[in-house]
């Protein structure tokens, strides 16, 4: 289906709308899964259904509100759209090949965290805390052979082995846990966050579609009992095993959603916690030669693909532009950042303040750091035109006009916020 057709779109948002609509559907996948307003976008337009009230700019028509696409709109995600959740989906991204009930799952994992934030959920990561994760050949041998664990505890018959796996899983994971510190919470939180949104989408999928769940979890989980090549996608390889673990739960405990949302437990820590695991001890000896061999060659790739990242940005054709002052983070598309020491390389956006007001950097872009909090001192992209000064202004490319100071230099131009200096 032409996803992006006028007519396919409104009657998609409907059906989708419907489903979203009845209650008991809703509640087979989460205990008290909400209604959830739902918004199908391109490029210019915005139709949303199921929300309550009136909009600025929007117009209704045969349950239909439909308006101009503005800068609350990007990605899939939940948003919050004038006090109420609303899961948004940009078509663009759908191919025509994808099924109806691939896209309602898709749909129910972003209504998901919109019910999450409805909750009060606390347990998201800070995606930051991924510029201190230990990239080390004992670590991802190890994250390897617990993922298998987790695996096997999930597909296996009896209670007993349940917890036979769990113990082992448990031993690798705490033994992770003594070695990476506080960077662990990096993937406890995704595994939280993401893992229980896939958990939804894919008890979904499975339930349209009349496909057997064993099957629907084999296919989110099928890379977790391979080495990972691409340590990159970090954040991704997160969510499967968030997933597995809340269906091992629903084998142990049919009551655990409940019990888990009133906690602010990791769903590891709770998952360990309900069944009661002692934790058994690893010894780093007992990891395989083979698999320690693989974890090398897997981290060596990782950083030479990162360096080759760094340097083909820093060659990038087009005028070198540099903001320079104290930049917070506003906003970053985290499935798509690669970093190196204090800076973080965004490839599609990254939203910051300049003298206050709202930018948004699009394209490729590399900020640098100032502590291990969320502000930065330099923010470089490259464009195909020259930031010019407009009475006492600076129009910057792609960003617009702002107080600022301009210098050239050498590498290209520097541009300064209004209280700051330049070093020297």
């Amino acid at each position: 289906m032409n996803y992006t057709d006028y007519e396919n779109t409104i009657s998609t948002l409907k059906r989708l709308q419907q489903e979203m609509s009845d209650e008991s559907y809703r509640k087979k996948f989460w205990h008290d899964f909400p209604k959830i307003p739902i918004a199908l976008y391109d490029e210019e337009r915005v139709f949303l259904t199921g929300y309550a009230g009136v909009l600025d700019g929007f117009k209704e028509q045969d349950g239909v509100l439909t308006g101009k696409r503005d800068s609350r709109f990007y990605g899939n995600t939940a948003i919050e759209l004038e006090g109420q959740q609303v899961a948004i989906w940009y078509l663009t991204t759908l191919e025509s090949s994808i099924s109806y009930g691939k896209l309602l799952s898709f749909i129910f994992h972003e209504a998901y965290h919109g019910y999450q934030r409805l909750k009060g959920e606390r347990r998201w990561a800070n995606e930051l805390q991924i510029l201190e994760y230990p990239f080390t050949v004992e670590n991802t041998a190890i994250r390897f052979l617990e993922r298998r664990e987790l695996l096997r505890a999930l597909y296996s018959s009896s209670r007993m082995d349940i917890r036979e796996r769990l113990a082992s899983f448990v031993g690798l994971r705490e033994r992770r846990r003594m070695i990476t510190g506080d960077a662990l919470n990096y993937e406890l939180a995704q595994e939280s966050i993401e893992g229980t949104a896939l958990y939804v989408e894919t008890k979904v999928y499975s339930d349209y579609e009349v496909m057997p769940l064993a099957y629907s979890i084999a296919l989110q989980s099928k890379d977790m009992g391979e080495l990972e090549a691409n340590l990159e996608k970090l954040r991704l390889s997160c969510y499967a095993p968030g997933m597995c673990m809340a269906f091992v739960l629903d084998k142990l405990d049919s009551q655990w959603q409940k019990d888990y949302m009133n906690s602010e437990r990791y769903i590891y820590d709770f998952l360990r916690d309900l069944a009661g695991i002692k934790v058994a001890e690893f010894n780093v000896a007992e990891i395989p030669e083979e698999i320690l061999e693989k974890s090398e060659n897997a981290v060596s790739r990782y950083r030479k693909l990162i360096d080759e990242e760094f340097n083909s940005f820093e060659n990038s054709g087009g005028y070198r532009i540099a903001l320079l002052g104290e930049f917070p983070l506003k906003g970053i598309d985290p499935l798509n950042i690669k970093w190196k020491d204090r800076y973080i390389l965004s490839e599609h956006f990254f939203a910051t303040e300049f003298n206050r007001t709202p930018v948004v950097i699009s394209g490729k872009s590399r900020a640098r750091r100032t502590g291990e909090g969320f502000r930065f001192d330099e923010i470089v992209f490259y464009s195909d035109s020259k930031p010019v000064i407009t009475e006492g202004f600076v129009e910057i490319p792609c960003i617009g006009i702002v107080k600022a100071r301009l210098e050239e230099s050498d590498r290209g131009y520097d541009i300064y916020e209004e209280a700051c200096e330049p070093d020297g």
